[in-house]
């Protein structure tokens, strides 16, 4: 469903469900050169709070770290990055509600020479 919502909207798909020893990712998308690192997070209800509330601290430290690895496995150090939460929250007997938040968290990317 997230896969679609950015591919409708003319983002290129580079990665879905990227994983490495350090963490994943759910999609990595590509925008004009900006590589963006993708959370979605899924609630059948608001009982335990909103999808993105799901992305803690914690969870964007583990999402930076998987970024720099791709980031340096692509050879891309100096592609511009951003880090976006897709929330879907699924009402019961109604669509699903998708909501695209750019720039969710801001990171300092850690580089190397």
């Amino acid at each position: 469903m997230a896969s679609s919502f950015f591919t409708r909207r003319g983002y290129g798909i580079l990665r879905r469900n990227y994983r490495v020893s350090v963490g994943e990712v759910d999609l990595i998308l590509d925008r004009d050169r900006l590589v963006i690192f993708v959370e979605v997070k899924a609630r059948m209800t608001r009982r335990f709070g909103l999808p993105q509330e799901a992305v803690t601290p914690r969870k964007q430290r583990q999402i930076i770290r998987v970024a720099q690895w791709y980031l340096q496995e692509m050879g891309w150090l100096d592609r511009p990055v951003r880090f976006d939460v897709m929330a879907i929250l699924f009402p019961p007997d109604a669509e699903p509600i998708l909501e695209h938040i750019p720039g969710a968290f801001e990171a300092e990317v850690w580089r190397t020479p």
